[in-house]
């Protein structure tokens, strides 16, 4: 009982105190510092679950450990026929593919009790609650006046997560939490007071996902309702009084946040509503044909290779090409997609274009696995835990809240463990001491050093974070401020291009004394348009290319610009950057021409 204590104390941590930290707003940047503690929490879970099975001698399997490993194998299995085009990209996506699995693993190795598994659903319908009341705050701009992370604008609410999808998804994940929760023998020992209490936070939860504005939190609730409540009628028969109860607290918190949307838009009730239903129905919104064009493109990378798919993790390093042949071919999408993405905001549509039908199948045995166990359960557990699940699934087919929110990616694996924690197989783990002793030492030992690097990590964001605020509001960052992050497999990605982007600049006021950088970073940025093509990627590689160009009077250099120009317009077509660059080269190009015309035939010796 003592590891589960551990397990419970750990999550406590992380749900009530950890994932609600106040952090200001520093120059726009999203400070995401607590990612790094739940990813740490999340290692120390895992160190835990298996010393527990280690000690204990006693491993404990779900019947859904083959379909799991055979999900993972077809959907790695694509990297065998393709090449990795991000190496970066690929060790963090297989690192957190690995560590849900082993977090699922581990968890099962607690052997929790009924009551410590309500326990746990009972914390992250609390945090649901702590969220909703930041969100509320921040709906009324109180972040004026106590330091915490602000929503994008006053009357929009986004919690800790500043981002109204993820803030509506766990809103709605809380609601479905508490109606199971007024079913259980906990709910009936509370005093009227908790009670009280309880349907408070019910109404809380129910107004912040109608301010919260998301589709995705409404549909996921939505769906929710309706799968929970014909599965759990005899429950729901049996405290048919907290059920109507929590019904008048759900109605209104409803109309308690039509009531807030109404005075922030300064509409009656009437019109509020029949503007929502609008919003929620017209296809024409720049989010609907922004996903579709995702879609469409998803459909076109695996079209080109069907059976495997890109390659696992390609997908950011190749969208934007098939998006601008798709854009190319079809002009009603000109006016979407201007920016960088690397996610298709569906987890099925990346699988199907990275994995192709492999993936796809790794998707079907998965689901084939989890529907024959849950099967096991009965109507009304099953239907209690596809219920809890709904509002992050849904949320996984328009956006990826699994990558946006460490907090999701717990939340997600907590949920799939309880899920499947029936049925489960205990069986004797034949070590010897000394092999069990060597074993908790090499434990110890990955532990430790991941506990380490996850510091640094921590450490080299925060220095990161500074040198982007000193750079975004015209102070030159320290070069000591970046390196850190530069040198980090997890932060490199996206931090050496920045560095190498800013010292770009300074590189090209004096061509003659960084002439070997800026050749160096030709060939970098030639090679890094592939692995990660992001708009500066052209910017840079084209300028820097027009500059040597003029430097050496050499035309090569000018006709790899405008390659890179013409590129980079493909994919980007209104960088006004690139466009304003084609006369540019063009102009210096006739002039070096020209020049080399005008030039004297050197005499032979």
């Amino acid at each position: 009982m003592t590891f589960n204590r551990y397990l419970l104390a750990i999550l406590s941590v992380t749900f009530l105190f950890i994932m609600h930290i106040f952090l200001p707003n520093i120059g726009g940047v999203l400070a995401q510092q607590r990612e790094y503690i739940i990813w740490l929490a999340i290692g120390t879970i895992i160190l835990i679950g298996i010393l527990n099975a280690l000690i204990k001698r006693r491993l404990i399997e779900s019947p859904l450990r083959i379909y799991v490993f055979l999900f993972a194998a077809l959907l790695l299995s694509s990297i065998i026929f393709n090449p990795v085009k991000n190496m970066d990209l690929f060790i963090v996506s297989s690192a957190r593919l690995v560590a849900g699995i082993l977090l699922w693993l581990a968890l099962l190795q607690f052997d929790l009790t009924p009551k410590e598994k309500i326990s746990i659903l009972f914390l992250i319908f609390v945090s649901a609650v702590i969220e909703s009341v930041i969100g509320i705050m921040q709906f009324f701009g109180l972040y004026r006046y106590i330091p915490i992370t602000p929503a994008p604008d006053v009357g929009m609410a986004g919690g800790a997560f500043q981002q109204k999808n993820l803030f509506a998804s766990w809103t709605a994940t809380g609601l479905i939490l508490s109606l199971y929760l007024i079913t259980t023998n906990r709910f009936k020992r509370y005093y009227s007071k908790e009670k009280t209490l309880f349907w408070v936070c019910v109404a809380l939860l129910s107004l912040s996902l109608i301010i919260a504005s998301s589709r995705a939190g409404l549909l996921g609730a939505t769906i929710a309702m309706m799968i929970i409540f014909p599965a759990r009628r005899r429950q729901y028969s049996a405290v048919r009084k907290n059920l109507t109860i929590w019904l008048m607290v759900f109605l209104i918190g409803t109309a308690g946040g039509f009531y807030l949307l109404a005075i922030k838009d300064r509409l009656g009730i009437e019109k509020l509503t029949v503007k929502q239903i609008e919003w929620f129905s017209d296809t024409g919104q720049t989010s609907y044909a922004e996903r579709i064009l995702m879609y469409k493109t998803s459909i076109e990378m695996f079209k080109e290779k069907p059976l495997v798919g890109q390659g696992f993790s390609n997908f950011g390093s190749l969208y934007m090409y098939y998006q601008g042949k798709v854009k190319k071919a079809d002009p009603q999408y000109k006016d979407v997609g201007h920016s960088y993405t690397s996610h298709p905001h569906n987890e099925l549509f990346l699988m199907l274009s990275e994995s192709g039908i492999a993936g796809i199948i790794g998707v079907l045995i998965l689901l084939y696995g989890f529907i024959r166990l849950i099967m096991k359960y009965g109507k009304e557990r099953a239907g209690l835990y596809i219920a809890l699940l709904i509002p992050l699934l849904v949320h996984m087919l328009v956006e990826y809240p699994l990558h946006l929110s460490t907090a999701h990616y717990l939340a997600f694996i907590i949920l799939l463990y309880l899920s499947t924690s029936h049925f489960l197989k205990a069986s004797e783990l034949k070590l010897s001491q000394t092999a069990s002793k060597v074993l908790v030492i090499l434990l110890s030992c990955a532990y430790i050093t991941f506990a380490a690097y996850t510091i640094k990590t921590f450490v080299a964001y925060n220095q990161l974070v500074i040198w982007y605020i000193d750079n975004t509001e015209g102070r030159k960052g320290g070069m000591e401020n970046i390196m850190p992050a530069v040198k980090n497999l997890y932060l490199r990605n996206w931090a050496k291009p920045m560095y190498m982007f800013v010292k770009t600049e300074e590189a090209v006021k004096d061509i003659e004394k960084n002439k070997d950088f800026l050749g160096d970073f030709a060939k970098w940025s030639g090679a890094e348009k592939r692995r990660l093509p992001v708009l500066p990627a052209f910017q840079y590689d084209a300028l820097v290319l027009l500059n040597l160009g003029i430097h050496d009077g050499r035309y090569e250099y000018f006709d790899e610009a405008m390659r890179t120009v013409e590129e980079g317009l493909l994919l980007y077509p209104d960088a006004e950057y690139l466009k304003e660059l084609k006369p540019k080269i063009v102009g210096q190009a006739f002039k070096a021409l020209f020049q080399g015309f005008q030039r004297p035939e050197k005499p032979r010796q």
